[in-house]
């Protein structure tokens, strides 16, 4: 299991999702994803399966700020979600969040990592990039409101050093963008299938 819960240097706990945080997250997930937003029962539907699949969440003094999640099926794993809250933007909270699912994607065996990205979302294009992540494929209109989605994959070879060099220049240059949130133009981060498309 990854060393958690661990604290970020910006007070921020990094720790396993549990049952009593649903409410919390699916309360962050209609506010941030309003066209895609997960139904609630789906979010209890991810966490009763901890043999495929592993969700955390980053809780600051006032409440959860993010969550992620993953789904590991041997070879491959993907990043089911991943939000961050606006008001905490630029405080590496994306990265932490993206570097646990990459490491817990390793610990399961994967050799490599899929995610779906919204074609309209440079910012979190960015996030993933920098981690090493590549475009391999487009679905067409794959989001209710016909934005298309980006296929995106890491491969999982000597990718670690990579990820201790992000998180390094990460706290030398905090302030950066965290492409992981939402603006005024709307939801910037989400990568899980539509429930229909949960393998």
């Amino acid at each position: 299991m990854n060393r958690l819960p661990r604290q970020l240097d910006s007070g921020v706990t990094i720790r396993d999702m549990l049952p009593a945080d649903i409410p919390a997250v699916h309360e962050l997930e209609v506010r941030l994803f309003p066209v895609d937003a997960w139904p609630l029962q789906m979010f209890w539907d991810e966490l009763v399966q901890p043999e495929t699949r592993r969700y955390f969440v980053a809780e600051a003094a006032d409440g959860i700020v993010g969550y992620a999640g993953l789904m590991c099926v041997e070879p491959i794993a993907d990043v089911q979600t991943i939000a961050v809250v606006p008001e905490y933007e630029g405080r590496g909270i994306g990265t932490a969040l993206l570097t646990d699912l990459i490491a817990e994607g390793r610990r399961r065996g994967a050799a490599d990592i899929l995610l779906e990205v919204r074609a309209d979302n440079p910012r979190a294009q960015q996030l993933y990039i920098r981690f090493g992540f590549e475009q391999i494929h487009v679905r067409k209109r794959y989001y209710r409101d016909g934005v298309d989605a980006l296929i995106m994959r890491l491969q999982l070879e000597d990718v670690l050093a990579v990820h201790q060099d992000i998180v390094h220049r990460d706290t030398v240059h905090e302030a950066g963008p965290q492409p992981v949130q939402t603006d005024e133009a709307g939801p910037a981060g989400e990568t899980a299938p539509m429930e229909e498309d949960q393998k």
